[in-house]
């Protein structure tokens, strides 16, 4: 079915695929003998299929994490949290009546605990307490920023209750009323009083309040987690968590805040599909490439073998028969490897067997190739039997020695290439070294 899938939209899309002429070219290199039509079918036969395949994963991958977004929620009735064994936090979106919309996470505590745990958890909490309330001041000799004066200690079933000796600068939930505030600051001594399963613990502290910046939005949310908290007050030991309808005469609509999960899986798929189908066709480019290194690795070598048997008496077509032959012979017996400048001549001597003249077929030898040497050599033949040029084998003795020099000179340039690519992990050794030998010393002169 994939196959029939991938091969009515090759057709749809057939003519209109990006770079399909370059892939038709290069698939045409790689092939010799074939226009490239039918190779190009079955390349994109074949990445079609791939793309269809990934996309089916992402789609799945995409629909799995809806349903289990969807399985996830917990939001019941529209204003109940369920209770659980620890506490956690609810991503919850909230629309009032006028329809203004915020995203509040919201905490639902577990279950109260025993006397003797509660007490415990108590002295564990008040000697943390200077943490929770900090918020994002430095410390409470500085306090510039709203302090956060929990009623509720997150993930812990714990209610705190606060006392100011003054409330000039701070309101009871920690806020800094800026009306009230002096430029050299205001000191306000802190009690809470912390509850767990009726089981109390006092926690004292004094603050310097200074100027802070107050947030947009600051009010309603303040009023919206007083409602939430005042609720927790007075259903603590029930089974669910109740959201307040509504905040200051407005109404509340609660809703479980959406998974992007799906949509971000869906993206990420569709990316993937682009990526693989540009590195397909970088594959491809890849491999045409490494044709022309090994075709221009080759050519001194197949030079030389005409210069050698073209010197023994024999005439340029029994000299390339001759080669032709003894490559097919090796590669039906496993000795050789595909080489492509050897298979261009098979193609070339096929065609000449076919009835096409032997200066055509040297044209056409060196047209197909597309390397300057290739196309050189396809000259030589072409003049020698136009000319009647008896001085080709001085020549092709001369072309032998000049492809020799190039090859040793592509020999360099790989060489370098690789000295290259193997710079970069010398220098994030140098580097790694640098550091062992540096970081010992620095520490040893600092003692």
């Amino acid at each position: 079915m994939k196959i029939n899938l991938s091969k009515m939209i090759l057709k749809r899309l057939k003519g209109r695929l990006p770079g399909q002429e370059a892939v038709r070219q290069n698939l045409k290199l790689l092939n010799a003998g074939t226009d490239g039509f039918k190779e190009e079918e079955i390349y994109y036969r074949e990445k079609i299929s791939l793309l269809l395949r990934v996309f089916a994963a992402g789609a799945a991958m995409a629909f799995l994490a809806g349903i289990a977004a969807f399985l996830n929620g917990n939001l019941v009735n529209g204003y109940f949290l369920p209770r659980q064994k620890n506490a956690y936090q609810q991503e919850l979106r909230v629309t009032s009546e006028e329809g203004d919309t915020q995203e509040i996470t919201i905490l639902v505590e577990p279950q109260m605990l025993s006397e003797e745990e509660s007490r415990e958890l108590l002295e564990q909490t008040v000697s943390q307490m200077e943490e929770y309330i900090l918020g994002e001041n430095i410390s409470l000799e500085e306090v510039r920023c709203d302090l956060n004066l929990i009623r509720q200690v997150e993930g812990l079933p714990i209610t705190i209750e606060w006392e100011l000796d003054s409330y000039e600068a701070l309101n009871l939930d920690g806020t800094i009323r800026r009306e009230n505030l002096k430029e050299e600051g205001s000191i306000v001594e802190l009690t809470a009083l912390l509850i767990c399963n009726k089981v109390t613990a006092v926690y004292r502290a004094c603050v310097k309040v200074l100027p802070p910046i107050l947030s947009p939005g600051e009010e309603f949310m303040q009023e919206l987690s007083g409602k939430i908290e005042e609720l927790q007050e007075k259903q603590g030991e029930e089974a669910q968590k109740e959201l307040p309808a509504q905040v200051k005469g407005r109404k509340l609509v609660w809703e479980e805040k959406k998974s992007s999960a799906p949509i971000a899986v869906l993206l990420l798929t569709l990316a993937c599909m682009l990526a693989l189908y540009k590195a397909k066709d970088q594959e491809l480019k890849q491999k045409t490439k490494e044709r022309e290194q090994q075709m221009r690795k080759d050519y001194a070598q197949i030079v030389s073998k005409l210069v050698l048997l073209m010197g023994a008496g024999a005439t340029v077509r029994t000299a390339w028969e001759m080669i032709v032959r003894d490559y097919q012979r090796k590669r039906e017996q496993g000795e050789q490897p595909l080489r492509y400048a050897y298979e261009e001549m098979a193609l070339t001597y096929r065609e000449m067997q076919n009835g096409i003249a032997e200066i055509k077929a040297y044209e056409n030898f060196g047209l197909r190739c597309r390397i300057p040497c290739y196309l050189k050599l396809s000259v030589l033949l072409e003049q020698n039997l136009r000319k009647g040029n008896h001085g080709l084998t001085k020549l092709l003795k001369g072309e032998a020695q000049e492809a020799f020099e190039q090859r040793r000179e592509l020999a360099v340039r790989v060489g370098e290439e690789a000295s290259t690519r193997m710079l970069l992990p010398m220098v994030l050794m140098l580097v790694v070294v640098m550091i062992l030998i540096l970081v010992p010393a620095g520490m040893s002169m600092q003692m």
